[in-house]
This record gives C-alpha cells, sequence and structure tokens, in this order.
C-alpha cells in the first residue's frame, strides 16, 4: 500500500496481522462498534480491544489555525443518531413486515451461497421454505438452491463421493420454479440450468427445446448464450464439431456479454489448437487479451490448465500473456504465484520476449531467493538468458561469459557461454586466443548455433590470411594444411599461388592456376595461364611446359602483350630439361630481342653457352659468351667469371682468331681470381702471345705463370714452354 506494507502469518496456531507504517501513524482504540454509535469517543476506557482504527498521514490532518484577537464561540451538538433504512425488497423498496423471521434467514443463505458453502445452503433453504413456505424470498431461495446444486453437480469427478441428489432434481425443482415464476427476470437462468441438466442425462431434445425457448423469449440473454455453448460442448464431445464451432461462432459474434464472448473464443481457441490450426486458436484468444483478459481471472484454475496448453502446443506468446494476466490478479500470498513466475520467465523466454522473461526470473529471485523450489532452476535459465540480451560492452560480456564457464563447467550454459567467448575473440579479431581454447571448443556439442569447429576454422583461416598478406608464406601455408582451409575468395588467389610455390606446394599453386585458365576474360587467363606453366615446370612436367607456348603466343598476340620473362625463362629450361637445343636456342634468340638488358637473362645464356660447348659449335658459343660478357661488365657482376671467359678463349683459339683470344685473356688479368684460374690464364696469354710472334710478352706471361705458388697442371705446361726460352 502506498502508506504502510502489510504482512500475514501464522505462528504456533495464532493468525497475526503485521501493519509497517511508511509515513506518521497512530493507533486509535474503538470500544463501541461504529455502526451501532453516533460517535466515537476520543479517549481511551479500556486495556483491550477488539476493534482499532489506524490512523496513517503525510502530514498532520488538521493543521492549527491563525489565533485572532477577537471572541470565538464554537457551537456544540448533541449526539445524533445516523438515520436508519430497513430492509428492502427487490425493488429497493422497504419491506413492510420488516421485524418477519425469514428475512434474516434469507441473507444468511445469501451470504453462505456467495462463501461457497453450497450443501449448507441446500439443506438450509429446505428448512426454510419449510417453516416459511410462503416466504416473499421463496423464488430467491429455490434459485439459490438450484444454483448450489448445479454448483457441486459441475465440481464432481470420478473420485467425489456420491450426492442425495442429481440432475433430474434439478430439473423437477426447474421446471416447477417456471411455472410459478413465468414473469421473474431470473427465469433465463433457471431455463439454463433445465437445459444443462437436461444435456447431463443425455436427454439431448428436451435440452434443445429449452433453449429454443431461450432463443425466441429471451435471445439477447447471456444465460441463452450460456445454454448454447453448454450444448455446443455436447455436440463437440458427440463428435458434431461443425456444428459446435458454428454455434461457438454464433455466441462470439452475438453476444453482449463480454465474458460470456470471451468464453466463446478460448472455446474456439482451445479446439482449433487440437485441430492443428495455431493461427486461427490465436487469433480467438487474442480477442480475450485484448478485449477481455480480466476474465481470465474468474476461475484461474482454469486459466492456467489453458496457459499450459498453450504451451504444450508451443504458443509460448500467448501462454505467457495468460499466465501474466494471473499474476497481475494474484496477492503476494497466492500458493500458486511462485509457479506462475518461473512458467511465465519460461514461455516469455521460449517466445523469444527476452527483456519479459528477464523481468519475471528477477521478481521470481527477489521474492523467492530464500524459499523457491525453483532457485536452481531460474538462476540457471536467467544466466541462459544473457545470451539473448542485447549487451554491448564487451569488458562486461567477456567477464561474464568468463563466469558462466567457470560456473556451468559441464552444463549447457557454460558449452554455449564458451562458444560466445570465442565468438566474440573472433569479432575482436583475437585469432590466436580462439585458437587455445581449440581442444576445449572440440569437446562442445554441435547442439547450437554456434558451432566450435566453425569458430576454430574461420579463426584459423583468418590468421592464414593475415600471414599471406604479410607474406609469411610458411606460417599461412602451415594454418590452410593444419585445419584444411579453403580459400577461394579471388583477392587471395596470386598471393596464395605465390605462396605455395614459394613453399614447394606445387599440385597445391597448379590447382589454383588450373581453374583459373577458363576465366570470363582474356587478360585473366593470359596471367593465369603464364602462372600454370612455372607450376608445371616445378612439377617437372617440362612438355606440358612446352605445349603451353603456342597457346600463350596467341594469347599475347591478341593482347598485344610480349610474354613475361619468367614465363618465357621457364619455358627455355622446360626445353633444355627436354634436351629440345633447338628450341632453346631459337628461343634464346627471341629473349635476347624482347629482353636484352636483363641481368637476370645471364643464366640462359650460359645454357646455351653449355649447348655450344657439348656440339663444338665455337660460332655459338663466341656469340653466347661475348654477350655475358657484355651483361656482366654493363651491370658489374662476375657470377660466371673465370668459366665463361676460359670457354670463349677456347673457341677463339678453335676458330683461329688468337688477338681476340689474347685481348680477352688480358683483360681478364685485373679481376680477382684464384690462384688456380690466375695460373691458367697465364697460361693462355702465353701461349696466344707466342702464337702472335710476341715472344717476350709470351716469355713475361709464362714466367708469371711459373712464379706462382699453387702446384697447377697448367703451371707444368707453362715450365715447359719457358724452357723453349
Amino acid at each position: 500500500m502506498k502508506f504502510a506494507q502489510l504482512d500475514f502469518y501464522e505462528k504456533e496456531g495464532e493468525f497475526y496481522i503485521v501493519i509497517e507504517p511508511k509515513v506518521d501513524s497512530k493507533l486509535i482504540p474503538v470500544e463501541e462498534r461504529l455502526y451501532n454509535s453516533a460517535e466515537v469517543s476520543a479517549k481511551a476506557k479500556e486495556t483491550l480491544y477488539t476493534h482499532w482504527t489506524v490512523l496513517l498521514q503525510e502530514k498532520d490532518l488538521f493543521e492549527k489555525e491563525v489565533v485572532h484577537d477577537n471572541l470565538d464561540f464554537p457551537v456544540a451538538f448533541p449526539k445524533y443518531q445516523r438515520p436508519y433504512i430497513g430492509a428492502l425488497d427487490l425493488n429497493g423498496a422497504p419491506i413492510s413486515y420488516a421485524q418477519s423471521k425469514d428475512i434474516g434467514l434469507y441473507l444468511e443463505i445469501k451470504k453462505a451461497y456467495h462463501d461457497g458453502y453450497y450443501e449448507s445452503v441446500i439443506k438450509e433453504v429446505k428448512r426454510v421454505l419449510t417453516l416459511y413456505p410462503n416466504s416473499i424470498f421463496r423464488s430467491e431461495l429455490e434459485l439459490f438452491h438450484m444454483r448450489s446444486m448445479d454448483k457441486l453437480l459441475s465440481a464432481r469427478n470420478d473420485e467425489s463421493p456420491e450426492l442425495v441428489f442429481n440432475e433430474s432434481d434439478v430439473v423437477d425443482i426447474a421446471k416447477r420454479w417456471s411455472k410459478e415464476f413465468t414473469s421473474d427476470e431470473n427465469l433465463p437462468e433457471v431455463l439454463m440450468l433445465m437445459a444443462k441438466s437436461y444435456l447431463k442425462m443425455g436427454s439431448k431434445s428436451d435440452a434443445n427445446y429449452i433453449i429454443d425457448i431461450l432463443v425466441d423469449e429471451h435471445p439477447q440473454s447471456p444465460f441463452t448464450k450460456r445454454a448454447i455453448l453448454l450444448f455446443a460442448d455436447n455436440l463437440f464431445l458427440k463428435k458434431e464439431k461443425d456444428k459446435a464451432l458454428k454455434l461457438y461462432l454464433d455466441v462470439l459474434y452475438s453476444a453482449q456479454d463480454l465474458d460470456i464472448a470471451s468464453e466463446a473464443a478460448i472455446r474456439l481457441g482451445d479446439h482449433q489448437m487440437d485441430a492443428g490450426k495455431m493461427q486461427e486458436a490465436k487469433e480467438y484468444l487474442f480477442k480475450v487479451l485484448n478485449v477481455n483478459a480480466q476474465f481470465l481471472l474468474k476461475d484461474k484454475e482454469a486459466s492456467y490448465k489453458l496457459a499450459r496448453r498453450l504451451a504444450e502446443h508451443k504458443l509460448y506468446d500467448l501462454a505467457a500473456k495468460v499466465i501474466d494476466v494471473l499474476l497481475e490478479g494474484s496477492s503476494a500470498r497466492d500458493e500458486n504465484k511462485e509457479a506462475w513466475l518461473k512458467e511465465s520467465g519460461d514461455w516469455h523466454a521460449k517466445a523469444n520476449e527476452v527483456e519479459a522473461a528477464h523481468l519475471r526470473y528477477k521478481e521470481y529471485l527477489e521474492t523467492f531467493k530464500t524459499t523457491g523450489q525453483y532457485v536452481q532452476e531460474v538462476t540457471e535459465s536467467l544466466d541462459a538468458l544473457f545470451f539473448e540480451r542485447h549487451e554491448n560492452n564487451e569488458t562486461k560480456l567477456a567477464a561474464y561469459y568468463d563466469n558462466l564457464i567457470e560456473k556451468y563447467t559441464n552444463n549447457e550454459i557454460g558449452q554455449r557461454a564458451l562458444l560466445e567467448k570465442a565468438n566474440l575473440l573472433l569479432k575482436q579479431k583475437a585469432f590466436t586466443k580462439v585458437l587455445e581454447l581449440e581442444e576445449a571448443l572440440n569437446n562442445v556439442p554441435d547442439q547450437f548455433e554456434l558451432k566450435g569447429a566453425e569458430l576454430i576454422y574461420a579463426a584459423a583461416k583468418a590468421l592464414s590470411v593475415e600471414h599471406l598478406g604479410k607474406k609469411e608464406c610458411q606460417s599461412s601455408v602451415y594454418f590452410i594444411e593444419t585445419y584444411k582451409l579453403l580459400i577461394d575468395e579471388p583477392l587471395y588467389q596470386e598471393p596464395l599461388f605465390e605462396c605455395f610455390m614459394v613453399t614447394a606446394r606445387y599440385e597445391r599453386a597448379h590447382e589454383i592456376s588450373s581453374a583459373h585458365l577458363q576465366d570470363s576474360t582474356l587478360q585473366s587467363r593470359y596471367q593465369w595461364a603464364q602462372k600454370e606453366v612455372q607450376a608445371l615446370f616445378k612439377m617437372g612436367k617440362y612438355q606440358e611446359v612446352v605445349d603451353f607456348k603456342e597457346d600463350l603466343k596467341t594469347l599475347s598476340f591478341s593482347l598485344r602483350e610480349k610474354i613475361g620473362l619468367e614465363t618465357i625463362r621457364t619455358l627455355f629450361f622446360a626445353l633444355i630439361k627436354l634436351k629440345n637445343s633447338d628450341g632453346a636456342i631459337s628461343l634464346a634468340e627471341s629473349i635476347k630481342i624482347l629482353y636484352p638488358d636483363e641481368a637476370n637473362n645471364l643464366d640462359i645464356y650460359d645454357a646455351i653457352v653449355t649447348i655450344a660447348s657439348e656440339t663444338k659449335n665455337d660460332l655459338l658459343l663466341v656469340n653466347y659468351a661475348q654477350t655475358i660478357v657484355d651483361l656482366q661488365k654493363k651491370f658489374n657482376v662476375s657470377a660466371l667469371t673465370p668459366r665463361i671467359e676460359f670457354s670463349y678463349i677456347e673457341a677463339l683459339k678453335r676458330l683461329g682468331r688468337e688477338k681476340e683470344a689474347l685481348n680477352l685473356a688480358e683483360s681478364l688479368m685485373k679481376a680477382s681470381l684464384g690462384n688456380d684460374d690466375r695460373i691458367r690464364l697465364f697460361y693462355h696469354a702465353g701461349e696466344l702471345s707466342l702464337k702472335l710472334k710476341e715472344s717476350e710478352k709470351a716469355k713475361g706471361y709464362f714466367k708469371e705463370c711459373v712464379e706462382n705458388n699453387e702446384s697447377s697442371s697448367w703451371k707444368r705446361i707453362c715450365e715447359e714452354n719457358l724452357k723453349l726460352f
């Protein structure tokens, strides 16, 4: 309450009421019944009272008036009795024989009926009508008699004790009553009770006759509509469902009484559920919830059963709304409140009404934290509900997930918390931390929306792509192979191909390049064809590499682009591997034309020199050896020196071009050479000088050759030549 908190409890057989004021309060004893006295005494004369007034006030009810400097003569009133009106009849007029004893008996019976003492009502009505057969209240007394009999008969079940009366007794009284009190306003109710009894007795034709009277003579009476509902219920039980549903609909749309219409709507919804027509059932039940929700409070037990049935049919949103109405209409001491609160939370949660479920669970724990039998279950449900709430603070989320993982180690909640934590880490790009949870994630059953395997896969793929972007190929390929990743996004195809090539995964590289040979654009096919050539070469498929030559030339011509140097090099070395010397020499000539100033081509020209040497083609050898010498000089490199120069000198000697050979040898003397190579160089220079009749120069070179401390076969030849001088 606004001003006080009320509580009730039982202790040692006594019933206690506790009033805890929230504002200024005063306890005032009342020594007489208020309705028996015209004045309430201001002073307490006794120490014990059975009647008390509790005054609760936020501020003083009567403020002191300002004292004026004048005379004040208060008017005193004597004790006046309040006006009194005696007993009234049903029309509100005073009853002339007010002191008649049957009035009091009638009022007691009326009160007993409203208090639910139906057996007592039946006995008392018989006794009163025996004492006062001509009582003015006989019509109402017999009406209470019939109502009480109906209540008891309707409440019977297989375990109930036998009653001394049955439906035929109700019919007998109703027949007599309806003939005697034909103009009584309660006639429709009596006819309804008669029809109800006939239906229970199986007298369908008699019931139908009574209902026809109700429909013809009292069409708008709520009891007529109720009788129709009862008749429809009977038809439904008799498997005449179509007729029953038609009557329910008729009552729903014709009844002016909201409670009757609500009852029809609930029956329709109930039967539509049984028929599997969930949408239609929802439409009918929403009519009740939207227009007359308080009707559900008239029979809480039936409404609760309806809620359970709705939940069984997975209509959780409706079930939750029904039970919420019951909760709103229940008191703090209601014995069903605990179960209702829990089920309301459960059903709201299943209906994905997260905030409503959260509030119900919190209310349950606040109300039944120490005494509730569902505390553990509700606590778990509340924790599980956290996953559905929209919390954006990632720090709070991480802490809560850790708490749930620790709290529910082998529980579905803990397992889901682990999945959610991994998902959060994934969003935060903490991929390594996700993989640290791999073992735990693999142990989570595959029953949740989030899948442990998918989270691990996503983290591993992200890490692989991350390493791919940094050209850390070993790490990227490690994740691909360990987690069997498929990285097929167009953005990553080229770097992935390169990484597979770098890490000698040539088959994987070939899978990528060959897949792109059918690309829609010529440019793409051209680029990937060149990569395909590289992969095939590394796989040792040299003939397939060479077979690509014509296709590449065609694409190159169409796009007016020259073939990439790396591709041509690959084609060249494939020809070398296949010992196709003519093809290699031809391609080398093309390379000299297309890429004349590329230091990378030294190995190609070196290979041609080797072929020329093997085939004794000194002209070819001289040509490419000179090319190598020129390139090395241009780029200031000496990778092939002095091997190429010695081959070049020997070829020139065989061709009789001693002067050129000597010039080449002398140009090499400034190079940084090993002792053996330097001895050999002096030998060639001396020999060539001797052939050119330059004896002194020859003697000097032979002498330089001999004076070297290194032992060599060339040195011995120099010694022999030096003796000639």
